[in-house]
């Protein structure tokens, strides 16, 4: 093995790491003095980080590849929309996540093409430690952390280190994923892995999120028979496109339930807890398509909640597409989808443990996606982590 590949760090990556990744898990009040303290400190944070790593790839003469510059010209344009379209007030917020996705990008472009499994092992940490906080945080503050007045009388208003209670299950995804692909590619860290399984199955099941935890329960076996699912990845990933197209085509875009298929009814209201309408979802999709019509293009931007209840009828479309193209139209949505293509096909080309679990983990998020809106600044984190699993190929000893 190049022991130039595995070279630690300096250690200021930590901290940068924990800023960073800090942004783009944790959710914090928007209102009052010790948020708006908060929000500069880790915007000056992030501001110098952006300037060292921009620094950093100049001196090394690092151009821009093709995925580089189509993150770039994506979150350009989506930010852009926000500031044109959006009626609410949103302060620098949309520039500081852009910026959060740059540093990424600067990092990926630094380190993790040539050292990912130190970046791997960094971001690991953080994450871990992210996720056992807030499963202590669970403990002390079982009704929440806080309390999201924007959402009282809307839905549950109360909040948690990551968000409302649907969040979680993400975050844990992506700890777990992380952790995994360390795993793999340095054979260490089995312990972790084994205690972040225990304690996100633990978390999402005290929020009572059953689609959180049929979705780590998928997860956890699809890292158990990585190898048998990577024989046959080609085929799995077409009948999971297939299956995935026709039931957002037939059952979201159509505002359906699906009252008249058995076995999917049993699914989900035996194992799901959720009746045929997905808690209501299909009249919200049905809602948010009726108003995507009116402009297919370019959406409306980022609304607010109040925006959304007026038109969509909750405080959200529940589905991650539907949101892409409220907010973007087809513009945003097809961007979207030729990023996923290729970061997929980078990670398939590796052939290894690493990239395997990325895709099954970008498959489960996907699914998750389809009945929840996530932070797209998260989802865009996982897609580049896919991506750059592409580099361990070469490092990573698969004969365990």
């Amino acid at each position: 093995m190049d022991k130039q590949l595995t070279k630690p760090l300096p250690f200021w990556h930590l901290l940068l790491y924990f800023i960073t990744l800090g942004f783009t898990l944790i959710s914090t009040p928007k209102i009052g003095s010790t948020y708006v303290l908060y929000a500069r400190v880790v915007q000056a944070f992030e501001l110098f980080f952006c300037l060292v790593l921009f620094v950093q790839n100049f001196r090394q003469g690092i151009r821009l590849n093709r995925y580089n510059t189509s993150v770039n010209l994506w979150w350009f344009v989506y930010t852009l929309m926000i500031y044109l379209f959006t009626l609410q007030t949103v302060g620098l917020t949309p520039l500081f996540k852009w910026m959060n996705i740059i540093i990424f990008l600067l990092l990926g472009n630094c380190y993790w093409k040539d050292n990912m499994q130190e970046s791997v092992r960094y971001m690991t940490i953080v994450s871990s430690f992210f996720i056992y906080l807030n499963a202590i945080l669970f403990i002390l503050y079982p009704d929440g952390i806080w309390v999201d007045q924007e959402w009282v009388g809307r839905g549950d208003a109360r909040r948690y280190l990551f968000g409302n209670y649907n969040q979680t299950g993400v975050v844990c995804l992506i700890g777990i994923t992380l952790q995994s692909i360390h795993c793999f590619a340095t054979k260490k860290g089995y312990f972790n892995l084994f205690c972040l399984i225990v304690v996100s199955l633990a978390s999402v099941i005290y929020v009572g999120s059953m689609t959180s935890t049929v979705c780590l329960s998928v997860l956890t076996f699809g890292i158990l028979f990585r190898r048998s699912i990577a024989r046959n990845m080609k085929l799995i990933l077409l009948l999971f496109v297939v299956v995935y197209v026709l039931f957002f085509t037939f059952i979201i875009w159509n505002g359906n339930s699906i009252d008249e298929i058995s076995l999917a009814t049993r699914f989900i209201e035996g194992t799901l807890s959720k009746d045929t309408s997905f808690s209501n979802r299909t009249d919200i999709w049905a809602n948010s398509v009726d108003k995507i019509k009116e402009s297919p293009i370019i959406g409306f931007g980022v609304q607010s909640v109040e925006w959304n209840d007026k038109y969509l009828g909750g405080s959200g479309p529940h589905n991650l597409w539907l949101m892409l193209l409220l907010q973007g139209g087809v513009v945003l949505c097809l961007g979207f989808i030729s990023i996923i293509v290729y970061s997929v096909k980078a990670a398939i080309r590796a052939h290894s443990d690493s990239a395997n679990v990325a895709i099954i983990g970008l498959g489960i998020l996907l699914l998750m996606s389809l009945f929840e809106t996530y932070a797209i600044i998260v989802i865009f984190l996982f897609v580049q982590i896919l991506y750059y699993t592409s580099t361990l190929s070469d490092q990573e000893d698969t004969s365990l």
